[in-house]
């Protein structure tokens, strides 16, 4: 597609050096803290300058890899600081993110699933436990900051409309598994319109381009609601700003120090210095967490669980390869031919089983959700799976061998073509920890992580299911090894009651080492997630954004929340 979305970024040259609210980061928390504030501003008569810091630069729809080669070039590294893919790596487990104006919403696979309520009776807050003990059935008051997010986000469930061949094999994958499968509700547009703030917004070609950022104009990332919004009412959106720590002065304002980066791949810096009244830090769990041990070590007075308590969700990965069943799972580029008659992918994830529903041990549950990888990684997956299943477990059966030398290219009657993508949600120990290094970075030191006896058991619930519909279960270790990695990193700054068992309040707020709240500093990201969830996490922090968003305002005697005005984006 040659259309290239509108831009939200403001110019370099409007950055000011004093501010009212500073939010660093971009991500579900930062941007909907941006929107609720900016329109409760705006009505208030504007009086409060508010500014978003991301260190990312701007990725309009249109400008997304679709390639292995362009994919490539927008990996993040120290040479590529404004890469849009980055793979932080760490000797236990590595994460997977974006960099960019909207997070990591850029490139997620755009599940937004409430987790089970049994969660929020451990480890969270007394306001949160309190909230689902009121409700047996459900989860109480913070249905309405769920609700809220689910509007803004756009959220459908696609696949209840949309006849998708992988949906059906999921459900018989499911069938033979003993439990349900259901249609989720994922941020995908279902039809051509223009947002009230001006974004096009397109039906979904069921291209499955997703996990390296859609050029279809059809994935609801932060780009096409919340920020909008936000910029809309006049908050500020600065680039390529990368923040290391906040300092607090002998007047009470915060200090926001940082660089600028500059030039065609961002190598350039200047430094930045900005003061401001408040500051909201929702860099995303390693950002937010690394800036925090930095300003720790320079003096900033935190809990000392600082850095502790980090999940990575217990994501895992699977395949269940050469099935019985044509599983139109292979993702195309809108550069392919838009759209394509032949294989109708859908979005990237669909459904999910949940396993384990009636265990009252959250280690004894996990999700399973349908996945298909983007077009710009589905060709090194393809062969590496043709590799396997000719080299390791060559099958007996003479159309599945078929099969597999056709995927010497892409195909649509290839092994592939009848394969399917697993992503796995579970219940880990949480027990992670960020640690700062000498050269100010953080890393993750959590030894135990690869080895969590959950893994493997849920890979031989997977198997037995997987062979029973003549497939080949694939698991992530077979591809990867045992070396752990998560698309959903949270934790390290964990909510709590107080300052003996975590770094924030239920509102974001951050607590002083003597167990008092930093005035006008707050963490609004994954990083409050004190526990693992066990389902695609961006919609519990866009509920714990929403209703902290509800809290600030009325501390800065702006409008509460108006659903005439904010409800979506229509």
């Amino acid at each position: 597609m040659s259309e290239i979305a509108q831009s939200l970024a403001s110019a370099p040259e409007a950055l000011a050096g004093e501010y009212d609210i500073v939010i660093v980061g971009s991500g579900y928390g930062g941007s909907i803290m941006a929107a609720r504030l900016g329109v409760a501003n705006a009505a208030s008569g504007g009086k409060l300058r508010i500014a978003v810091l991301e260190r990312g630069k701007e990725h309009p729809t249109g400008t997304f890899p679709e390639t292995s080669r362009s994919a490539m070039k927008q990996m993040y590294s120290t040479r590529n600081p404004l890469g849009l893919i980055e793979i932080n790596r760490n000797d236990d487990i590595d994460v997977l993110q974006a960099v960019g104006l909207g997070g990591t919403s850029l490139v997620n696979f755009n599940v937004a699933m409430r987790p089970d309520r049994e969660v929020f009776l451990q480890s969270w807050p007394r306001a949160f436990r309190d909230a689902v003990e009121e409700d047996s059935d459900g989860i109480g008051h913070l249905a309405k900051y769920f609700g809220r997010a689910e509007a803004m986000l756009g959220a459908v469930r696609f696949a209840d409309d949309q006849p998708l061949a992988r949906v059906d094999a999921f459900n018989k994958i499911a069938d033979q598994a003993g439990v349900p499968a259901t249609n989720l509700e994922i941020t995908v547009s279902t039809e051509d319109r223009v947002t009230k703030y001006g974004v096009q917004r397109k039906k979904c070609p069921l291209h499955g381009g997703d996990g390296t950022g859609d050029n279809s104009f059809s994935k609801n990332t932060l780009m096409t609601n919340y920020l909008p919004m936000a910029h809309h009412y006049g908050v500020e959106l600065h680039t390529c700003i990368e923040v290391d720590r906040v300092t607090k002065s002998a007047d009470d304002s915060w200090q926001v120090v940082g660089v600028r980066r500059d030039g065609s791949r961002g190598r350039d810096t200047t430094p930045v210095e900005i003061t401001a009244k408040r500051v909201i830090l929702s860099a995303g769990t390693l950002g937010t967490n690394g800036i925090l041990l930095r300003s720790r070590a320079s003096g900033l007075s935190t809990s000392e669980w600082l850095g502790k308590n980090f999940s990575g969700n217990g994501d895992n990965y699977a395949f269940a390869y050469n099935t019985d069943f044509r599983t139109d799972t292979l993702p195309w580029a809108t550069t392919d031919g838009s759209p394509r008659s032949d294989v109708q992918c859908g979005p990237s994830i669909n459904s999910a089983m949940r396993f384990g529903a009636n265990q009252s041990d959250l280690r004894k549950r996990f999700t399973v959700e349908d996945m298909s990888v983007p077009r710009a990684v589905v060709d090194v997956l393809r062969v590496a799976l043709m590799t396997l299943g000719t080299v390791r477990k060559r099958p007996k059966d003479r159309i599945k061998r078929k099969r597999i030398r056709k995927d010497v290219r892409w195909n649509t009657d290839g092994a592939m073509n009848h394969s399917l993508g697993f992503l796995i949600m579970a219940h880990d120990n949480s027990d992670g920890e960020f640690v700062l290094k000498k050269n100010g970075s953080v890393a993750i030191d959590w030894p135990g992580a690869p080895e969590e006896r959950m893994l493997r058991d849920i890979d031989d619930t997977l198997e037995r299911v997987v062979e029973s519909v003549g497939g080949t279960y694939v698991s992530k270790n077979v591809l990867m090894g045992k070396h752990r990695m998560t698309g959903h990193p949270i934790g390290g700054c964990a909510t709590a009651d107080n300052v003996e068992g975590g770094v924030v309040d239920d509102a974001g707020r951050v607590f002083r080492a003597d167990g008092d709240l930093h005035e006008g500093l707050l963490v609004i990201d994954g990083s409050v997630i004190p526990r693992a969830l066990g389902v695609n996490p961006f919609l519990t922090i866009s509920m714990f954004a929403e209703r902290a968003a509800d809290i600030l305002r009325a501390d800065l005697g702006l409008p509460g929340f108006d659903p005439e005005r904010e409800w979506d984006d229509r």
